[in-house]
C-alpha cells in the first residue's frame, strides 16, 4: 500500500531527493604524486522496495588548480592519476574485487539492494612522479530497475554550465530539488566527489620562523632582567657579550675599509 500506483506519482516518489540512493560516508585519498590510495562510498537504497539490475559508475573526468582547469582527456595520458583495483560488498560481507578495463573509471554491477540495503564501493587511486598536481574531480551515475521500470541518475559532472543553468531557472512547476530533470534526461542527481594530488608544503620555512619565534622571546626576556637590575651576574655577562660583539664589528669594519 506505501508503493505509488500512478506513473506520474511513480516519477515524483523515485525522483524526490529524500528518496533517491544515498550515496554518503565519502572517503578521499590526498596523494603526493607517486603514491596510491582508496577511495571509497556507501550507497544506500532508501526506496521501500528492493532495486535490481544497479550499474554504478564512477568516473576522473575533471583537473583543476589555482591557475588553470582541464579535461582529464587533456592530459597526457602518462600524467594522469588511474583507478585500478575496484571492490565492492554488502556490509559484513566478503568483498567482490576485479580490475578495471578502462583507468579513468571504475564500474560496479549489482545484481540486487534490497529496502535499506547498503553498499561500499572503492577502488585503488594510482599516481607516479609525473602526474599533474591539482584536485581531481569524480562524477557518477547509477542505471536500475525499479517498479519495473528502468531509472538513470547523474552528478554534477555530465552536464556544462549553460546545461545546468537551463534545468536549474526559470523554473514554473514544483521540481523535484527544484531541477528540471526532464531537461537533462535523467530520474534524480547524486552527488560529485573529488582528491587531490599534491607536493606536500616544505616544512623548513616553519622550522625557522619557530626558532626565531624562541630566539626573539628569549632575547626579550633576558633584556627585560637586565634593566630591572635584579641579576648582577647577567648584567655582566650581557656587558661582556656586548664588548665582544663590538670588537669584532669594528675588526669587520676595519678589513672592509683597509
Amino acid at each position: 500500500m506505501m508503493l505509488p500506483i500512478a506513473q506520474s506519482e511513480i516519477d515524483e516518489y523515485t525522483s524526490h531527493p529524500g528518496n533517491i540512493p544515498n550515496f554518503h560516508d565519502f572517503k578521499t585519498p590526498q596523494l603526493e604524486p607517486g603514491d596510491s590510495g582508496t577511495f571509497s562510498l556507501e550507497i544506500q537504497n532508501r526506496y521501500v522496495s528492493s532495486i535490481t539490475n544497479v550499474t554504478i559508475v564512477a568516473e576522473i573526468y575533471h583537473r583543476a588548480d589555482i591557475d588553470e582547469s582541464e579535461t582529464l582527456d587533456s592530459i597526457n595520458s602518462g600524467k594522469r592519476p588511474l583507478i585500478t583495483e575496484k571492490c565492492w560488498k554488502y556490509k559484513n560481507n566478503e568483498n567482490n574485487c576485479s580490475d578495471t578495463s578502462d583507468n579513468k573509471e571504475a564500474v560496479f554491477i549489482i545484481n540486487e539492494m534490497t529496502k535499506n540495503q547498503s553498499v561500499q564501493l572503492e577502488f585503488n587511486i594510482d599516481t607516479n612522479s609525473d602526474t599533474v598536481e591539482g584536485t581531481y574531480f569524480i562524477r557518477f551515475s547509477m542505471n536500475f530497475d525499479y517498479n519495473q521500470t528502468e531509472r538513470v541518475m547523474q552528478s554534477r559532472g555530465f552536464w556544462n554550465m549553460e546545461q545546468w543553468t537551463a534545468a536549474t531557472t526559470n523554473l514554473t512547476e514544483d521540481y523535484p530539488g527544484n531541477i528540471n530533470l526532464d531537461e537533462l534526461n535523467v530520474d534524480g542527481i547524486i552527488p560529485d566527489s573529488s582528491f587531490s594530488v599534491k607536493k606536500p608544503i616544505p616544512k623548513w620555512p616553519l622550522y625557522i620562523l619557530i626558532s626565531l619565534t624562541i630566539i626573539f622571546a628569549g632575547l626579550s626576556v633576558i633584556f627585560y632582567l637586565e634593566e630591572e637590575e635584579t641579576y648582577p651576574e647577567l648584567n655582566k655577562w650581557l656587558q661582556k657579550m656586548r664588548g665582544k660583539f663590538n670588537q669584532f664589528w669594528l675588526s669587520l669594519k676595519y678589513r672592509k675599509s683597509s
